[in-house]
C-alpha cells in the first residue's frame, strides 16, 4: 500500500473519514443545480478526504495535492478510469459510449501502449505547425463582427474552435458536412451523456427509447460514419496529409510495428475533437467573460497585444512575450476548469492521507474544488492573472501561482501524470492564439451585471451563453 498520510500511527478505516452520513434535501438541490459548488462545501466543511453517500454504496472525494499527486503518478497502476457499472460484469470510463477506446477512456496496458503510440504526434514542432492556421481562422471569424454587435461570445468561440479543430484534424473548412455534423451530432450541454456524470446508473438512463437519446443515437451514426469516409479516403491517397487523422494513420507502435486499425483511429479522432473544441470553446468563453468583469486587467492585456503585435497576426515566436495574455488563459483555468472532475476506481486496497479506501471504491479528484481551496489559493474566487507572474511583493497576489515550494497538483486543469492531457500544449496554444488574434481589434462589453449560470455536466459550460457587446478597438 502507498501511504501519503499526513498523521503518523496506523492508516484510520474506511468508515473513520469524515462526511455526511446522508444527504438532506438542501445538498441534494446544491448538487443538481451546481456540482462544483456541492464538492466545494464537502471540503470545507469536511476536509481534504470526505466520504459521501453515492448510490448504494459511498465515494471519495480526494483534495489534498500530496495525495492526488500519489493518486495520479506514483499510484496510477493501482486505479482504473472504468468506474460505471453497464451490465454483466462488465465495466466502463465515463464518455467511452462516444469516445470508445481513446486515450481519455481506455485504461491499464492498452492505454499505456497507446499512449507511447501517439505521443510524438504532438512534439512541438509539429504544434507550432498549427499556430498560424489558428490566427488566420480566428481573424476570419472575426472579420465578419460589427461594431456595437450583441453576441452570445459562447457560440462565437464554439464556431472558433470548431474551426480550428476542423481544420488541424480533418483539414476541411467550417462550411464542409463534417463541420456541419459536429455541430448538431455532439450534443450541447451534456445532452444524454449527462446522466452518466451524475447518476450512477446512468448509462441505462441513455439506453432508453427518450427523445434526446434518439437524437444523441442518430448524430453519432452520422459522425461515425463521416469520420470512418475520411479514414477510408486517405487510406487509399498518397499518405502524405498533414492534417491529425491522416497522421494517425501513419503511427506505428515503436516495440511491434503494427498500425492502428480503423476503429482505434476513429476513437482517437473523436477524443481529439471533442476535446479539442468542446473544452477550448467555453474556455475562450470565461476568458472573455472575466476580462469584462475586470477593466484593468482588459487593458494590460490590450497594451501588450498593441506592443507585441500590433496590426500583424500574432506568430507562434511571439507567445514567450504575451506574457499578460497567457497569465489570463491560466487565470481562467483555474476558475473555471474546463474538466471540473476526474474519477478513478480502486483497483486494490489504498491508503492517502491516513485513510484506508478498498478495492472498488468511488474516488472523485476535483480540479475545481482545488482551484477554489483558499489554503492553496489565497482570495480564491478573485480573478487575477498577475498570480502567474513573478512580482516584487508588492501585490499581495502577485507571483503566488509560481512562487517555489507551492504543490504541484494545486493546479491541474489538464490533469496530470499518464493520464494527462495529451492534448494540452495544443490547446493552450489554440487558445492563446485567438485571444491575441481578436483582442488586437476587438474588445467585449458586458450586456448587464447578471450572473452567469455554470452547467458542468460534462465541461464547465455558460448554462445560457453569454451575451456581450463587441467594440472594435482601431
Amino acid at each position: 500500500m502507498t501511504d501519503v498520510s499526513t498523521t503518523t500511527g496506523s492508516p484510520a478505516p474506511t468508515e473513520s473519514i469524515p462526511g455526511p452520513a446522508w444527504l438532506g434535501v438542501g445538498k441534494l438541490r446544491t448538487m443538481a443545480a451546481h456540482p462544483p459548488r456541492f464538492f466545494t462545501g464537502l471540503r470545507e466543511e469536511y476536509g481534504p478526504v470526505v466520504r459521501f453517500p453515492f448510490g448504494n454504496s459511498h465515494g471519495y472525494l480526494l483534495s489534498d495535492p500530496r495525495v492526488i499527486q500519489d493518486v495520479y503518478i506514483a499510484s496510477d497502476r493501482k486505479f482504473g478510469k472504468d468506474v460505471l457499472k453497464i451490465g454483466k460484469g462488465n465495466r466502463a470510463a465515463p464518455m467511452a459510449i462516444i469516445l470508445g477506446r481513446g486515450l481519455a477512456t481506455s485504461d491499464g496496458d492498452f492505454h499505456r501502449t497507446q499512449r507511447r503510440r501517439i505521443q510524438p504526434i504532438f512534439h512541438r514542432q509539429r504544434i507550432a505547425g498549427y499556430g498560424a492556421t489558428f490566427a488566420s481562422l480566428a481573424a476570419e471569424a472575426s472579420a465578419g463582427w460589427t461594431d456595437g454587435q450583441q453576441m452570445n461570445v459562447h457560440e462565437q468561440m464554439y464556431e472558433i474552435s470548431l474551426g480550428m479543430v476542423a481544420k488541424t484534424i480533418f483539414d476541411v473548412s467550417l462550411d464542409a458536412d463534417v463541420a456541419h455534423t459536429i455541430r448538431t451530432a455532439f450534443p450541447r450541454r451534456g445532452g444524454p451523456l449527462r446522466w452518466e456524470q451524475v447518476v450512477p446508473f446512468g448509462r441505462f438512463v441513455i439506453k432508453l427509447p427518450l427523445r434526446n437519446n434518439r437524437r444523441f443515437r442518430k448524430g453519432r451514426k452520422a459522425l461515425n460514419e463521416i469520420i470512418y469516409r475520411m479514414i477510408e479516403e486517405r487510406r487509399q491517397g498518397p499518405g502524405d496529409g498533414d492534417d491529425l487523422l491522416s497522421v494517425l494513420l501513419s503511427v506505428q507502435d515503436a516495440e511491434t510495428g503494427e498500425f492502428m486499425d480503423d476503429e482505434l483511429v476513429r476513437d482517437e479522432a473523436m477524443t481529439l475533437l471533442f476535446a479539442g473544441h468542446e473544452t477550448s470553446s467555453g474556455a475562450l468563453t470565461w476568458a472573455y467573460h472575466l476580462l469584462s468583469k475586470n477593466p484593468e486587467a482588459k487593458k494590460r492585456m490590450h497594451a501588450e497585444l498593441d506592443e507585441v503585435l500590433g496590426d500583424r497576426l500574432p506568430e507562434v515566436s511571439d507567445l514567450p512575450r504575451l506574457v499578460w495574455t497567457d497569465a489570463v488563459f491560466s487565470e481562467a483555468l483555474r476558475l473555471y476548469p474546463p474538466v471540473w472532475v476526474t474519477v478513478r476506481r480502486t483497483l486494490t486496497e489504498y491508503t492517502g492521507a491516513g485513510y484506508v479506501l478498498p478495492p472498488d471504491s468511488f474516488v472523485m479528484i476535483s480540479p475545481w474544488v482545488v482551484h477554489h481551496d483558499p489554503q492553496w489559493w489565497p482570495e480564491p474566487e478573485a480573478f487575477a492573472p498577475q498570480r502567474w507572474i513573478a512580482s516584487d511583493g508588492a501585490d499581495p497576489l502577485g507571483g503566488h501561482a509560481v512562487a517555489p515550494g507551492r504543490p504541484r497538483m494545486a493546479y491541474l486543469p489538464f490533469g496530470a501524470g499518464p493520464r494527462q492531457c495529451i492534448g494540452n500544449a495544443f490547446a493552450r496554444m489554440e487558445a492563446i492564439m485567438a485571444l491575441a488574434t481578436i483582442g488586437r481589434h476587438w474588445d467585449f462589453e458586458a450586456v448587464n451585471d447578471d450572473p452567469v449560470d455554470v452547467v458542468t455536466h460534462i465541461t464547465v459550460q455558460p448554462r445560457r451563453g453569454v451575451q456581450m457587446i463587441a467594440r472594435r478597438r482601431r
